[in-house]
């Protein structure tokens, strides 16, 4: 995972060893004024100030503030600092930070809440890796034809990234994609295996619920885009999860997908779900599902618990736009009544950790692409024998 700067984090020590629980996170909470709003400013300047006159903290140094004296004590982390800064739960405070006094307490907040975030929008990079297996060269001509990587640099290029990430296709040898730390690079790697295997497995005709191949295509590779990169924004931001990453990620290839317009997030879902149709096609027919034990073990969940998550966020976030998931039994009612709930948390952590490292007003331009226009869904021929 992305490591914190360690000159940006405030270590708390005393006579050199480092004290636990001293300071609360002031989390911008108390700045609910126009008055306080001016006393921050006031503390920033002058901030600046003492600190062109001050010498830095050295890495690896530390301090202790004494909440009744005030006193500043120095002093330097002994041992592996990044494991006290686990042990001790510390967060990075971005670019700095400000120690408020009131009465015997003190407050911190990371000047981040107060200014914007270091990053910059437009660090996505792109890379058609040719592929060495002749199999796969029609499809990667026809991805390439469409500009399928193009368009989701666009669609994240409002993303207000600290580092460049890269997007690629690639031949792998498994069926498969993942987010990963490439020579410490981060990078998104998307198989031409699966690609080929989405690209086999279209519907050849209109649903009757009237979703297309385009629709499937699209999706998909929407969804297992997105997907990773979910994974990506954890490692950037540092995002705390509890439970799985594999569903939060999920939820937040699920959240993206339903910022369109109602139209294009309706086919973006239908399309991202239909990976799963295998698994639910005969659930009237035949509800027992057999499974080996050993599938429960994935860090992944199964094909059918992802789908009926997918069902749920759509419907807790647009209730009429996809009324047709409880109407035609996409969704049991045990679960439809809860999907409100779902949405809502997933939308208030969204905006806690993620909102704040996206530029709005390009995020709103990008809202408005059309992904369906111009683009042939892709039938590739089946692998020759060998």
């Amino acid at each position: 995972m992305h490591s914190a700067p360690i000159f940006s984090l405030i270590k708390i020590a005393r006579a050199g060893s480092i004290v636990e629980n001293l300071m609360s996170s002031f989390q911008g909470k108390a700045i609910g004024s126009i008055g306080a709003i001016v006393g921050v400013a006031s503390v920033l300047s002058n901030f600046a100030m003492a600190q062109s006159q001050t010498p830095p903290i050295a890495d690896n140094d530390s301090i202790y503030i004494d909440g009744k004296t005030f006193v500043v004590t120095p002093g330097r982390a002994k041992g592996d600092v990044s494991a006290q800064i686990r042990a001790l739960g510390a967060r990075e405070l971005g670019s700095g930070a400000i120690i408020f006094r009131s009465g015997e307490k003190l407050y911190i907040v990371a000047t981040s809440v107060l200014t914007p975030e270091i990053g910059q929008p437009n660090r996505v990079r792109i890379d058609y890796v040719v592929p060495k297996n002749p199999d796969f060269q029609e499809l990667y001509g026809r991805i390439r034809e469409y500009r399928a990587l193009e368009e989701m640099q666009r669609i994240l290029s409002p993303f207000r990234l600290p580092e460049e990430l890269t997007i690629r296709t690639a031949e792998c040898g498994v069926m498969n994609a993942w987010y990963s730390r490439e020579e410490s690079k981060p990078t998104v790697t998307m198989c031409y295996e699966l690609l080929q295997h989405i690209s086999q497995t279209l519907p050849n005709k209109t649903t009757p619920e009237g979703f297309t191949a385009k629709d499937a295509a699209v999706g998909q590779f929407f969804w297992l885009i997105t997907h990773e990169v979910g994974h990506a924004m954890f490692d950037f931001f540092n995002v705390p999860l509890f439970g799985r990453e594999e569903d939060a990620a999920d939820n937040f290839a699920a959240y993206i997908m339903l910022q369109f317009g109602k139209e294009q997030a309706r086919r973006l879902v239908a399309g991202g779900a239909w990976a799963w149709r295998e698994y639910i096609a005969d659930y009237r027919t035949n509800p027992v599902i057999q499974e080996q034990l050993a599938g429960f073990a994935s860090n992944h969940g199964q094909p059918q618990e992802r789908f009926y998550n997918l069902m749920c966020m759509a419907f807790g976030a647009d209730p009429v736009t996809f009324a047709n998931l409880t109407q035609d039994g996409y969704l049991p009612p045990n679960r439809s009544p809860t999907c409100k709930h779902e949405f809502y948390t997933l939308s208030y952590a969204f905006h806690h950790e993620i909102s704040p490292h996206i530029d709005q007003q390009m995020a709103r331009q990008v809202l408005n692409t059309n992904w369906f226009a111009n683009f042939v869904p892709m039938k590739s021929t089946p692998p020759r024998p060998r």
